[in-house]
């Protein structure tokens, strides 16, 4: 979950968007470091467990300076209202279609989530989770320009009970292209060079749905990781200001303190839909391959200059998706996440969550 770019553990993948450069510890009193202390059990609708054996994929803090506050907020917060979910009529149609140019921005509060789907391999045994209904958070909408706007997602951690992750979302429907024209196919000497879209936006306000920060907090309020990018990185480009089906794109994130990276392939798919308890909801989904830099390890040996996945016990294999509502203001409705091949490796994870409920309860004040 990515969103999920980046939980300590695996929810990042990301980011989610997670050994990246020199650590330090955080101390409870290092200025410039704020603390939110409440009960994410309780925030969220999720009760203890154990805690999956799966791979640490965690960013670490870099040093304890210039990062950002989090909130202060309070134990008082109610356990969400699960109440039923039934699965949607074979008949049943979004009531608002997805759309290629996000509209308006997506409404704050506390919405009902699904755990579809959590497994994790490791130790030789593998551990599922079971479906359960959560919350997610959607708070901090703030209106940066006539075409931009930003947001930050709060959610559990899945693979870490108690830990809450909050992702910090931008999105940049900036209409204008710099260059916006078609190369058509030709051939040269005796090779045929395919035809080619040729759009260039303003790059000091590109257009696209970015990650601006991913901060996982555990169950005593402490930061134990932070990924806050020096530049936004970019999840879903929005070229001319519209998503387009089929787009293949790059990006990398680094890490402003630490100088971990993470570098994203990813293609954007076509309409999807989720049963939100009922209700069909549409979205464009997005796909990401990435690879972190705790993914690559330099050798000494015969070749110096070169490097190697780390052999291990996980093979470089990260997947993580996305579906954006765009008629809701690019609210995200789904996640899905892979690290490694479940048959293959040792070690790996599975997990899928989806939106509940399109209509979310008032925001409550110790997560505002």
């Amino acid at each position: 979950m990515l969103q999920k770019l980046l939980p300590r553990n695996v929810a990042i993948a990301f980011v989610a968007l997670s050994a990246f450069g020199a650590t330090a510890c955080v101390h409870q009193d290092a200025p410039g470091v704020g603390l939110v202390k409440f009960d994410s059990s309780a925030v969220f609708g999720i009760a203890p467990q154990d805690k999956p054996d799966v791979p640490d994929f965690s960013l670490p803090l870099g040093t304890d300076f210039n990062l950002p506050a989090l909130p202060t907020v309070r134990p008082d917060l109610n356990k969400i209202d699960e109440g039923p979910c039934p699965a949607a009529k074979l008949t049943a149609f979004p009531k608002t279609s997805a759309t290629v140019r996000v509209q308006g921005q997506p409404t704050e509060g506390l919405y009902k989530w699904k755990r579809d789907l959590v497994e994790a391999k490791g130790a030789n045994k593998v551990t599922s989770l079971p479906f359960v209904l959560e919350g997610r958070a959607i708070r901090r909408i703030t209106k940066d320009s006539d075409h931009q706007f930003s947001f930050e997602m709060v959610a559990p951690d899945s693979f870490v009970p108690g830990d809450t992750i909050i992702t910090g979302f931008r999105v940049n429907t900036n209409p204008k292209l710099e260059v916006d024209r078609s190369v058509a196919a030709r051939t040269i000497g005796v090779v045929n060079v395919p035809g080619a879209d040729v759009r260039v936006a303003d790059p000091t306000d590109a257009p696209g749905i970015f990650i601006t920060s991913i901060d996982v907090q555990n169950d005593k309020g402490t930061r134990v990781s932070s990924f806050h990018p020096v530049q936004p990185m970019l999840i879903a480009p929005l070229e001319g200001g519209i998503l387009r089906s089929g787009q293949e794109f790059r990006s990398i994130g680094i890490d402003e303190l630490s100088g971990a990276a993470i570098l994203n392939d990813g293609v954007v798919g076509r309409t999807s839909r989720i049963d939100a308890c009922g209700e069909i909801v549409e979205g464009y989904a997005v796909s990401l391959h990435q690879i972190l830099t705790s993914d690559i390890q330099s050798t000494l040996g015969d070749d110096p200059t070169g490097t190697v996945l780390n052999a291990g016990d996980r093979q470089e294999t990260r997947e993580v998706g996305y579906t954006f509502a765009t008629q809701y203001g690019a609210l995200p409705i789904s996640e899905t996440l892979s690290l490694g091949d479940f048959e293959a490796d040792a070690t790996a994870a599975l997990g899928k969550w989806e939106l509940g409920a399109l209509t979310p309860s008032p925001l409550p004040d110790s997560v505002k």
